[in-house]
């Protein structure tokens, strides 16, 4: 029978949290009654239906409960996006219950991270969110988990928007290019599929729609001095054309040199 995470907790005193999975009935917490707490300190979510559930305890089962929960960003605009839907509410007889945070439209405001993974030639791409929840100080239990740090993650469903031109004659190429590219279809994330013949390299334009997010990425191989990464790139958009401009193409003798990729965006 598969336990609730719930029940393997208990508040012993008022110092710390103990791990418990014999006993299931009765309260799941000694002291006060009808004080809550979250379950750690910091949590990781990954994004998928709109929504994610941060599970919240309480000291008793009896009674119905319902417990106000405030949601705080630094990041500019996630307020607007991350949204509580309501106050945690227990049911008479539940010692758990969950904090629900529903999420809209991510590409109005800029993850904190943009995450590349090469898979063979082509690339898994992520993003984080981080949002804190919050328990006022009348309703927290002896715990004093009354704040969580959650990071919410969504790792990122591509789809095919054809072939651009991609002007890399001052760039790596030293030509023009017809490639493939790929956008992501929750946020302003692009992909371009193995522009110079090995790997894929993925690209973020911010929320305010002018400026590009380019982590140093490996473009390839060269055959004398092996990967090739584009490094310290600045970015930015005008009137649907990207323009990179790459500190260096660095390998682990030295530069190439800097350069600039210029990648005309799917109408």
């Amino acid at each position: 029978m598969k336990k609730n995470i719930f029940n393997c907790l208990i508040i012993v005193g008022a110092l710390s949290l103990f791990s418990s999975c014999d006993k299931t009935e009765g309260a799941l917490y000694s002291g006060e009654a009808n004080k809550v707490s979250f379950l750690n300190k910091t949590m990781k979510f990954n994004m998928e239906g709109g929504s994610i559930s941060v599970p919240v305890g309480r000291t008793s089962t009896s009674g119905e409960l319902s417990v106000p929960v405030t949601l705080s960003a630094a990041g500019v605009g996630y307020t607007d996006i991350f949204k509580l839907a309501g106050p945690v509410q227990f049911a008479n007889g539940a010692g758990e219950s969950y904090a629900k945070v529903n999420y809209g439209d991510l590409s109005k405001i800029d993850p904190s991270s943009l995450a590349i993974t090469p898979v063979g030639k082509d690339a898994t791409v992520g993003l984080a969110f981080p949002i804190s929840l919050t328990i006022p100080d009348d309703n927290v239990s002896v715990s004093k988990i009354n704040k969580v740090d959650l990071t919410a993650t969504s790792i990122l469903e591509f789809e095919d928007k054809g072939n651009v031109v991609m002007n890399s004659t001052g760039g790596w190429a030293e030509s023009s290019l017809n490639v493939k590219i790929q956008k992501a279809k929750v946020t302003s994330v692009y992909k371009i599929i193995s522009p110079f013949g090995e790997n894929s390299l993925a690209f973020m334009i911010k929320a305010d729609g002018k400026t590009v997010v380019f982590p140093n990425q490996v473009l390839g191989n060269d055959p004398t001095y092996g990967p090739v990464t584009m490094s310290n790139v600045t970015g930015t958009v005008s009137n649907g054309v990207v323009t990179l401009n790459v500190g260096a193409y660095q390998v682990s003798a030295g530069s190439f040199g800097s350069g600039v990729e210029i990648i005309n965006l799917p109408k």
